[in-house]
């Protein structure tokens, strides 16, 4: 069961790569070789894992629309407009360094590309360690760092540290571990030895970007069978005069993205391989970050809103125990 989940997802994310706004839906079937009744198929399928797409008429020809509202992207505006704020930042989360399915080297992917496309800010949205859990028995085995010293010592030494890149960070629950078990504040000595990453708190913080409000979030409980309801319900709890333009949420290892009370909501992904737990619960896992592009005018509103999302496939992952431990340096560029 859990094999076919992962061949499911696996085909899903690939399909929905291929599928651009506003392209041709015969190229596609072309290009895969499918039949209309086919087409549909892939469509259900991609929306069982949170890709929403859809199939509209679009100057007489069907085309391929991602779900996202109209009012928020349908028309890009005028980049040369001198009111508009343009903001890009990376997302990330849920790196759980320590773990034995690690993907240091993947996020150091991102991380270059945040820096080659000149981005000076990367969110992340908590748990950069994967934490100390007495009560479980099996834990050790999933871990090649054990306890306090040698996890944060690692985030010090490895964490991507590239010139004009500064990493807001908020914890979560594995790293808060530390602090139930010692009382040691993993936030304490990263902020401390690595003046690139900054601490906001824990569980959640509110950071103003140019006049937009964003609210980084790290729940707790399991996942939910539909990828937007815990999402939606997080949205959902928010008052009315405390809501935020965007709001970004960690934990679930999920991705999807989209609108809710007119919050832009997104489900960042995370950048570790799925673990004992998640085989054996049958959860799904996704690796992989957003870049954000916003445009927002000198009140905060938001004009126009780009979630781009970037998905490693299976073969990307290293799954080998101590792989990314062994053969990845820390990512530097000064």
């Amino acid at each position: 069961m859990d094999k076919r989940i992962d061949i499911n997802m696996k085909y899903a994310n690939k399909f929905y790569r291929y599928m651009k706004n506003d392209s041709s839906i015969e190229e596609f079937m072309e290009k895969f070789h499918v039949s209309f009744n086919e087409l549909k198929g892939i469509l259900e399928l991609c929306r069982m894992y949170g890709k929403n797409v859809d199939v509209i008429e679009q100057q007489g020809t069907l085309v391929f629309k991602k779900s996202l509202p109209k009012s928020v992207i349908s028309k890009k505006p005028d980049l040369n407009q001198k009111d508009l704020i343009c903001t890009e930042i990376l997302v990330v989360s849920d790196t759980h360094f320590g773990n034995i399915h690690q993907q240091l080297h993947l996020l150091n992917k991102v991380y270059l590309e945040a820096y080659k496309r000149g981005i000076k800010l990367v969110l992340h949205c908590g748990d950069l360690v994967d934490g100390t859990y007495p009560n479980r028995p099996e834990n050790p085995r999933q871990q090649f760092l054990h306890g306090f010293d040698e996890q944060v010592g690692y985030v010090v030494d490895m964490y991507p540290k590239l010139r004009g890149i500064t990493t807001k960070y908020i914890l979560g629950s594995h790293d808060e571990t530390h602090y139930k078990n010692d009382q040691a504040t993993v936030s304490e000595w990263v902020s401390r030895c690595r003046k690139d990453m900054a601490f906001l708190g824990q569980d959640h913080a509110v950071i103003d970007l140019n006049g937009v409000k964003i609210f980084m979030d790290h729940p707790g409980g399991g996942s939910a069978q539909s990828v937007s309801y815990k999402l939606q319900k997080r949205i959902e709890i928010l008052e009315p005069d405390f809501k935020p333009k965007i709001m970004l949420i960690g934990h679930y290892h999920k991705s999807y993205s989209f609108v809710y009370r007119n919050v832009r909501g997104i489900e960042v992904p995370c950048f570790c391989g799925k673990t004992q737990f998640q085989q054996k619960q049958g959860l799904s896992n996704i690796i992989g970050a957003y870049f954000l592009t916003i445009y927002s005018d000198k009140k905060g509103n938001i004009q126009y809103f780009e979630p781009e999302e970037v998905l490693f496939k299976p073969n990307d992952l290293w799954d080998e125990a101590d792989k990314d431990k062994n053969k990845v340096k820390q990512l530097v560029r000064r």
